[in-house]
């Protein structure tokens, strides 16, 4: 009966957004003026004059996200009718292909990127200054969380937006907490009651496992926010720092949670023929640390009980910025329509389109807090909070050095052997230092 519901819900979800022109944020205020400026309770400034001429808008995401930012262009292009706005559509090898057209100087007018990659294109030179943006749609700043907006700058300057972003939160089964007689953590819980609750909430048929208490993902998300929440300086001085103690006392519970067997290995997994996110939703896992875009797979296919908390505490609490960032090219021959189109999906009525989607979270702090924008379940408490302490100083030095891109590669590869007890732990970090100190970080 659950799932029923849940597949209901879906349904008059994806009908209440094809209604509202299923795009990201909207604006009940609707001047029917071009460029309504983003955000908060107020429909911002606008351009005043008519916009017109065309511009490509380069974007990845599923086939749902397709359908989603093309009713937005639609219900752009229908407030503006000599603007054109051409949707490329990448779903795969999305950076090999934007990588080309950068190349060629075929650039699209507006395209996406994620965090990692704002210094790089801003190296590159291909990113527009914002400056003239920000002062002609005040809107797109006044009202962002605060600590956002300099994941889009460099050197200083403003040279990408922030179109989205997700809170990382614990998902609990709480069928499975129920069945086993163990209380749910609550979001002030520690990393030693994370340790002593996916041990609890562990089953084993002899030497194998029946039921995992958590999940491990080897994600960036995952191991910057537990290095954070340890205090870690992960990166330091322009050198990887992944060997000092207080690095590897921060990672050392998500590695204790597969030693001891309250979460599978990589390997395992791949044995299995599964993923994080389907043993949640299979109910083989009781805790699964994920972001927002996991919601809609959930909400659609849960036949259990399900909600959400913070992630454990060591030092301090902390969740790593992940985000989808926009860029305008600075080769564009119509920068006023792609600052104009962007300042609409930005917006209050743009951002209707996507934000009950619940992929990803609105970047405004008035709209974060809508309900009609962040929807349930799970509960929204624990996305609301995050904002507070999303992103480090860490982090953010990192992303700026231009070679984030690469060295997350190095540390998957590494963290990989880590947990499939190819190497220790302290090996693993030994090895990101020399690699991407050495190749990266000279």
């Amino acid at each position: 009966m659950k799932k029923v519901l849940a597949l209901l819900l879906a349904a008059v979800m994806v009908f209440t957004a094809a209604a509202c022109g299923q795009s990201e944020r909207a604006d009940e205020n609707n001047t029917g003026k071009t460029g309504t400026a983003a955000s908060g309770d107020k429909t911002g400034e606008t351009a005043g004059k008519e916009i017109s001429g065309e511009i490509s808008y380069m974007h990845f995401g599923d086939d749902y996200e397709r359908q989603m930012y093309e009713d937005l262009i639609k219900g752009y292009m229908a407030k503006n009718p000599k603007a054109k706005i051409n949707q490329i559509y990448t779903p795969d090898d999305y950076y090999t292909k934007l990588q080309t057209m950068l190349s060629s100087k075929t650039t699209p007018d507006v395209f996406w990127f994620a965090e990692g990659r704002t210094a790089e294109y801003a190296k590159a030179g291909i990113l527009e200054d914002l400056t003239n943006v920000y002062e002609k749609y005040p809107a797109l700043v006044e009202d962002l969380i605060p600590s956002l907006r300099k994941f889009g700058q460099y050197e200083g300057k403003d040279i990408a937006m922030v179109k989205d972003w997700t809170s990382y939160v614990m998902y609990l089964n709480l069928d499975m907490f129920k069945e086993a007689g163990v209380t749910p953590p609550t979001s002030d819980w520690t990393m030693k009651d994370y340790i002593e609750i996916a041990g609890k909430m562990t089953k084993k048929e002899g030497d194998r496992v029946k039921q995992y208490g958590v999940c491990v993902n080897n994600y960036r998300a995952d191991w910057i926010a537990w290095l954070g929440a340890n205090n870690a300086e992960w990166f330091k001085n322009g050198k990887v720092n992944f060997s000092d103690p207080k690095s590897i006392e921060g990672l050392r519970p998500m590695f204790e949670a597969v030693e001891k067997g309250y979460a599978p290995s990589p390997a395992v997994l791949s044995s299995m023929g599964t993923t994080e996110d389907r043993m949640f939703i299979t109910g083989m896992v009781a805790m699964y640390p994920s972001g927002r875009w996991v919601i809609p797979s959930f909400r659609a296919e849960w036949d259990f009980e399900w909600d959400a908390v913070e992630l454990p505490t060591a030092e301090t609490k902390s969740v790593a910025f992940i985000c989808g960032m926009i860029g305008i090219s600075k080769d564009s021959k119509n920068k006023d329509l792609a600052a104009d189109f962007v300042a609409y999906q930005l917006s209050r009525e743009g951002l209707k389109y996507v934000s009950p989607s619940a992929l990803a979270l609105p970047a405004y702090k008035s709209v974060l807090a809508d309900p009609e924008y962040v929807t349930v379940p799970p509960s929204t408490e624990p996305f609301l909070k995050s904002a507070d302490y999303v992103g480090t100083d860490v982090q953010y030095n990192a992303l700026m050095s231009g070679g984030f891109s690469k060295l997350n590669d190095i540390i998957y590869a590494e963290l990989s052997s880590a947990y499939n007890g190819d190497i220790t732990l302290e090996q693993a970090c030994k090895n990101i230092d020399s690699k991407a100190n050495g190749d990266i970080f000279k």
